[in-house]
């Protein structure tokens, strides 16, 4: 009799630093109940939606509740399919294929319902929604384990989903999950240890010299031809892990990859480097715009162990500009995200609205960088400095003045 494939789902528990953050194992069975895919990851979801007259977002990681309706294992004939299917009409999907004694993934969908008042409360249209982008795997020999420890970001224009503490593994050979690991780009220029095994290291740590100030990346989002974003700026983030309350300075790198999506009134820039993913979302109010919200994903080595941290604020207000006009700001600013992060930005130079022949609007200068403030003020200190002199030589004047009388 066929029997579908099933899902065992086993929620563990990775200690992030600054919260807990589930990573999802996965078993695909087929009909002699032997696994076929199997699968770990964490996956935090952004969804931009239309709310009730504005723009709002939300933001949920893939629960522990899934079910595996429509996974299909695959053989030589069929490509295999991982669905994970979740409340109300979401799932996400992944198809790979095979050849050549290699495995890889093809197309990432995700699949939302609006219509699911717990995630998207207020909605305006409530509809199932469908966003397919490319595969967040590369590819990878067969009877191994495909794993990326790695924050990876992938954005569409209303989706940004970021994966990390990734393994994958499509047609195991006789139920069997390898242990053998293919690992990622990104995991290659840090030491990572195994994917489900988190242990300390024996050894102390060594507190790393302070990097430098960071270089200016130049950041350029596209609608279709047309630039719709342009930001220029070096960033460093400053980190105060909990667990041994230490700090640690990290530069993104300038050239981390660019994307993210552009609105009439939200837009998104997620830059992405080897061990950082950083999402900044901005929105327009009463004729400015401003950054409203920021999310890291960041890969950091505590005491030789790999940890993955997680950290968001949706309710600020930096870098608030006039709309049709960019925020410049040279001087270094120190940006508090949460107790745990504040990025230092320098040589800051934005604008996500109304670009005028992709280049860079008129620009409105942060108060650090106005000079003109500081003529009234040494004006001030001057005058302040003459009374001071003529208050001194009043005074002594008087004191000779009342000597007292000479004798004849």
């Amino acid at each position: 009799m066929h029997r579908p494939p099933v899902l065992h789902v086993a929620a563990l528990l990775l200690l992030t630093g600054f919260s807990l953050t589930e990573a999802v194992e996965i078993k695909v069975h087929d009909n002699n109940n032997k696994t076929c895919i199997y699968a770990i990851l964490s996956v935090n979801f952004t969804v931009v939606y239309e709310g009730n007259g504005t723009m709002e977002n939300t933001t949920f990681t893939l629960p522990n509740s899934l079910s595996s309706n429509g996974s299909v294992c695959g053989d030589n004939k069929s490509a295999p399919l991982l669905k994970m299917n979740f409340g109300p009409g979401h799932s996400l999907s992944l198809n790979f294929s095979h050849s050549a004694g290699i495995f890889r993934g093809d197309v990432l969908t995700f699949t939302y319902n609006t219509s699911d008042t717990n995630l998207f409360p207020g909605a305006k249209n409530t509809s199932v929604k469908q966003v397919a982008v490319d595969s967040l795997m590369e590819a990878a020999p067969l009877n191994t384990v495909y794993t990326c420890r790695s924050a990876k970001a992938i954005a569409s224009k209303e989706v940004i989903m970021v994966f990390y503490d990734v393994g994958l593994q499509a047609l195991v050979e006789n139920g069997t999950i390898s242990k053998n690991e293919s690992i990622c780009k990104a995991d290659m220029s840090t030491t990572m240890g195994p994917l489900t095994t988190w242990t300390a290291s024996t050894m102390a740590p060594t507190k790393p010299p302070p990097p430098p100030i960071p270089s200016v990346g130049n950041y350029t989002l596209k609608n279709g031809s047309e630039t719709c974003l342009l930001a220029n700026m070096g960033l460093q983030l400053n980190l105060t892990y909990v667990e041994d309350n230490q700090t640690r300075l990290i530069n993104i790198d300038s050239n981390s990859t660019a994307s993210g999506y552009c609105g009439d009134q939200d837009a998104t820039l997620v830059l992405e480097d080897m061990k950082t993913t950083i999402i900044f979302h901005f929105i327009v109010e009463q004729s400015k715009f401003f950054l409203k919200e920021v999310k890291a994903n960041i890969s950091l080595v505590v005491n030789g162990s790999t940890i993955s941290l997680y950290i968001n604020n949706s309710s600020l207000k930096y870098w608030q500009t006039s709309i049709g006009s960019s925020y410049m700001c040279h001087k270094e600013q120190r940006l508090r995200v949460t107790d745990q992060m504040v990025i230092n930005t320098f040589n800051v130079w934005i604008q996500p609205f109304e670009l005028k022949s992709g280049t860079f609007s008129r620009a409105e200068e942060c108060s650090l960088d106005d000079d003109s403030i500081l003529i009234p003020i040494i004006v001030g200190a001057a005058l302040a400095v003459l009374i001071v002199i003529v208050v001194i030589a009043y005074v002594i004047g008087r004191r000779k003045s009342y000597a007292g009388y000479q004798t004849l």
